[in-house]
């Protein structure tokens, strides 16, 4: 997206105009997530917006687009998948979408955010199914904070390399997330040793 269009469009609608771009980006608006973050992040960099507000409000925007999928699938979610399911594009961020809540459950909404196609189909599968709003939100909004750190973060350090980063940044950003988990394994990990060493010195080893 161009800066100047999207400070132009700001400038009309303020803040809010940017919150409903993000929300109702979910309907099929043409600028990937991705790009619209880092073209924001690139403006507050050039201190043409609040850096806090700018963040706070794209990411109202991207739990409001959350939540609208998951509530849809949880009230018309049949009659929904019956008509994703007959469209071959649809049909296939489905069925793609179904293969990853299968292999990670309920992280697979924290991972999907970074996933672009299949982002706002996991939450609306698992309204469908019924999943507790609460569970729901821990996993989706906490992988949409993260993601919006990493993408708001690039753009705003690395702005003046927007290219490379747009044709990189899948690459990126699975990255990152890797780096992410690995850290949290290995995190979990080392709590149980201690756990485990706490135990053995209790007991007299």
């Amino acid at each position: 997206m161009d800066l100047e269009q999207l400070l132009q469009f700001i400038e009309s609608y303020g803040y809010l105009g940017l919150f409903f771009w993000v929300w109702l980006g979910i309907f099929g608006l043409p600028i990937p997530n991705e790009v619209l973050s880092m073209t924001v992040a690139i403006a507050t960099s050039q201190q043409l917006l609040n850096p806090l507000i700018a963040f706070f409000v794209f990411y109202l925007g991207i739990i409001a687009a959350l939540t609208t999928c998951y509530f849809l699938g949880r009230s018309i979610g049949s009659p929904l998948i019956g008509f994703f399911e007959k469209r071959k594009r649809y049909a296939h961020l489905i069925e793609r979408s179904f293969k990853l809540i299968e292999k990670h459950h309920a992280f697979s909404l924290s991972i999907s955010y970074f996933i672009p196609g299949i982002r706002n189909f996991v939450p609306f599968l698992y309204g469908f199914s019924k999943l507790p709003y609460r569970t729901f939100a821990i996993f989706s909004y906490t992988g949409a904070f993260i993601w919006l750190c990493i993408t708001f973060s690039l753009g705003y350090l690395f702005g003046d390399q927007m290219d490379v980063i747009i044709n990189y940044g899948r690459e990126f950003l699975i990255l990152i997330c890797v780096a992410i988990i690995v850290l949290i394994i290995l995190k979990i990990i080392l709590r149980r040793r201690r756990k485990k060493m706490n135990m053995m010195k209790g007991s007299g080893f």
